[in-house]
């Protein structure tokens, strides 16, 4: 009798090992199919991290304007989907200037050799490297990018951004209290709260654009030679895009900016930049098909920056001048620009053209929008073109 019942026990402790060790390869089996197999000869510390600092970090850092941080392997790895998707159809980073175009001042293009790298890492495994590795702490650092303004004007009152609401666009016209006429090289904007400030638009009202900001670009002064006359008494009008993050809907949040403005000497022939805007004719056409559109520069002029805006995305667009002889002079080459991204590119060289010299704007189409994300800040397709005149 006892040893039947010693052997009992001994075959019900056999039982539960034998289903402790199914169990246990189960649930290994089920952890291994769960994540994606290494692959990558690449590892966020040591590779994709300086990557992702240097073309990322001014945006996609915790405080910043962007609604997810990429300065921590814990950040970047829930997003890698997300990046290798971004970076696979050029919506990030948001640089759309094409290798072959004319150059111009600022930006910070990404090479394909650095977006393959994030890529293959993103979709091999996203492996962290050495753990031991003590990476820099990437902190938002909000500054004047052209040093101390020489006029701030601060909105005047606390916009705020009601509880789910997501997103709007506000104008607002603030005084210069100016006694005397200035002449105005650049602008730039401080947001009070960087984290809803998607873009913004800044003038002279019913004047010239004198800069278009977004988080990230960097921003640059007129070429030597070239500024707008701001009147004694003038106002600036503030065009302003809130946008919330994901995690800010229900939540409601003020802003008061502030507008830097950049003073310099009158230009040598007192003449103020000039722009000219070119818009397509009539009612828009097959959203598929390449486009064609142009206007004639009204008199001589050394054209120094050019500003598209647009209503949709496109897989291309470029800017040529035509000069009364008939050769073709290019102007600006892009690649898969989108509305959500504008910006002024000044040109390195500027370009000087004779009276009635043609510009002639060309659009391609992208060839499937299935995956475009929704753009909710469009606008009316127009290159503007700022020149000075001689």
């Amino acid at each position: 009798m006892e040893l039947s019942r010693r052997f009992g026990r001994l075959a019900g402790a056999c039982v539960l090992i034998a289903l402790a060790i199914v169990f246990f390869f189960a649930v290994s089996t089920k952890q291994v199919d769960a994540h994606t197999p290494v692959t990558s000869k690449y590892n966020y510390n040591r590779d994709v991290f300086p990557l992702l600092q240097n073309h990322c970090g001014r945006c996609h850092v915790t405080g910043g304007p962007a609604p997810m941080s990429l300065m921590t392997y814990d950040a970047a790895m829930a997003w890698a989907e997300s990046i290798r998707d971004e970076l696979a159809t050029g919506r990030m980073p948001p640089w759309p200037v094409d290798p072959t175009s004319p150059p111009v001042e600022g930006g910070h293009p990404i090479s394909s050799h650095d977006v393959d790298e994030i890529i293959v890492w993103a979709a091999g495994g996203t492996p962290q490297g050495n753990l031991e590795a003590k990476l820099p702490e990437v902190t938002f650092d909000q500054h004047w990018q052209l040093g101390p303004p020489d006029l701030k004007i601060q909105m005047d009152t606390e916009h705020t951004v009601a509880p789910n609401v997501i997103e709007e666009v506000s104008d607002f016209s603030l005084p210069t209290n100016l006694t005397d006429a200035k002449w105005v090289k650049a602008a730039d904007l401080m947001p009070e709260n960087a984290s809803i400030v998607r873009d913004a638009v800044i003038s002279i009202e019913n004047g010239p654009v004198l800069a278009l900001w977004e988080p990230g670009n960097e921003m640059t002064t007129a070429p030597s030679g070239a500024a707008f006359r701001m009147a004694s008494g003038s106002k600036v009008h503030l065009e302003i895009h809130y946008k919330k993050h994901f995690d800010q809907e229900e939540k409601a949040l003020s802003d008061r900016s502030t507008i830097g403005l950049y003073f310099t000497d009158p230009p040598p022939s007192d003449r103020e930049m000039q722009s000219l805007a070119i818009t397509p004719p009539g009612a828009a056409g097959d959203p598929t098909a390449s486009m064609n559109f142009g206007g004639a520069l009204p008199n001589a002029g050394r054209i120094v920056a050019l500003r598209p805006m647009l209503d949709r995305a496109y897989e291309s667009l470029n800017v040529d001048a035509i000069t009364p002889s008939g050769m073709s002079v290019p102007l600006l080459r892009l690649h898969g620009p989108r509305p959500q991204w504008f910006q002024r590119y000044w040109l390195q060289e500027p370009v000087e053209l004779a009276s009635g010299s043609k510009i002639v704007v060309t659009v391609m189409p992208l060839p499937d929008y299935s995956d475009e994300p929704p753009a909710t800040r469009q606008f009316a397709l127009q290159v503007a073109l700022d020149y000075i005149p001689l």
